[in-house]
């Protein structure tokens, strides 16, 4: 327990859903809008940390204030270890995995930033300080159903021509048309940007991913992302051992030993990382060091506000992953008043000087975008919007 200082007296969340304008289709997945939350905890003396997450449409701020949450009142937010240790005894029936373990990992995150804030040096200090500057990939423009390759690869010039060197596409449901596209992009892009192709998990078997990956080796992918889901390592493997181009996984997992058996498989070439799922910064700090050991690229899976801290402070984790600016795809810009952006001229970002994350939230603005706000301290739970 801490002091009257640092002992965490509050945990606030808001659900917040952003509507998009044309949905996206994701392999098997229609995703129509954007659903957040926002977590917010506070210490005794004032000092606020911030974080926030996709919630996939589960009732993860609820999940926050109800069940996770209480468990961590009046515990030191200085003392990140402890805190794990208490929410993973404290939640043994359930595991710390999951939504559990998603909740945990937003709550770490908040505790860092309540750490930076105090101590007045930005996270990304606090883990290691490896870099000042470091390059950001951009998750590309979802192209429109009719849309041409050529047209959409004359989209991709404008962004490559910002300094943005790696883009990521997402997948066509037909194998040879995806090649049929990566010809056309690489036709117009030449060769000195690199490419991701995220398959959201969508093939079905690994012959058929090694047949698809294959027909697109000419393209000098830097990597497929996500071929399966991370547990089915052993067509992973399959995939991994039978093609020339590098296969990430990690996107989402919240299971540490998942990402364990891929590192000690080998069944990965780049470790995808998050986290808001896999157990905050001291989550993400545990496996990137079994990754390192092994050899292996770290790569940061999206929330460029938080993730860059991670590119910032340590070794071999790379890039920023962000979304274009204003993207009418991700939907988080209608309540930070922060964009991530390469500056004009420039192939790198500055690291944040701000205290802690840096999260510049537009409160007014999560408010009104809220559905439901929820938070629990020493009186209990309350509920300031019902849906």
């Amino acid at each position: 327990m801490a002091g009257s200082d640092t002992g965490i007296e509050r945990i606030d969340t808001w659900r917040v859903r952003v509507p998009l304008a044309t949905p996206i289709v994701l392999g098997h997945m229609v995703i129509a809008h954007r659903e957040f939350v926002v977590v917010r905890v506070r210490t005794r003396d004032g000092v606020d940390g911030v974080a926030y997450s996709l919630t996939r449409d589960a009732p993860l701020d609820l999940v926050l204030t109800e069940y996770v949450g209480p468990r961590i009142l009046g515990c030191d937010a200085l003392d990140t270890a402890s805190v794990r240790d208490e929410l993973v005894r404290a939640t043994v029936s359930l595991g710390a995995v999951g939504l559990v373990g998603r909740a945990m990992s937003l709550l770490d995150i908040c505790l860092w930033d309540i750490k930076g804030r105090i101590a007045g040096l930005p996270v990304w200090r606090l883990l290691g300080g490896f870099r000042s500057a470091a390059p950001m990939g951009l998750v590309a423009p979802y192209a429109s159903g009719d849309e041409a390759d050529e047209a959409y690869a004359e989209r991709l010039v404008a962004l490559a021509g910002r300094g943005y060197q790696n883009l990521k596409l997402y997948p066509m449901a037909d194998p040879e048309a995806m090649r049929r596209r990566l010809a056309a992009i690489r036709a117009r892009i030449g060769w000195d940007i690199g490419l991701v192709v995220d398959m959201a998990w969508s093939f079905r078997s690994a012959a058929d991913a090694i047949a698809a990956v294959r027909s697109w080796e000419e393209f000098r992918l830097l990597w497929v992302e996500d071929p399966f889901p991370a547990d089915e390592w052993r067509a992973i493997k399959a995939l991994s051992d039978a093609v020339i181009t590098p296969i990430a996984v990690g996107d989402e997992v919240s299971v540490p030993a998942t990402m364990e058996r891929l590192i000690g498989e080998r069944a990965v070439d780049v470790v995808r990382l998050d986290a808001t799922s896999i157990g905050g910064f001291t989550g993400f700090a545990s496996i990137r060091e079994q990754a390192a050991r092994a050899g292996l690229i770290i790569s940061p899976h999206a929330y460029g506000e938080i993730h860059r801290h991670c590119v910032h402070g340590w070794p071999g984790v790379t890039p920023i992953e962000i979304f274009p600016p204003v993207s009418p795809t991700w939907g988080a810009s209608r309540f930070f008043t922060q964009e991530l952006e390469l500056p004009a001229g420039r192939l790198e970002i500055d690291a944040p000087t701000e205290p802690g994350l840096g999260l510049q939230v537009d409160w007014a603005a999560v408010d009104q975008l809220a559905d439901r706000h929820t938070s629990t301290d020493r009186g209990g739970l309350s509920r300031d919007i019902s849906d």
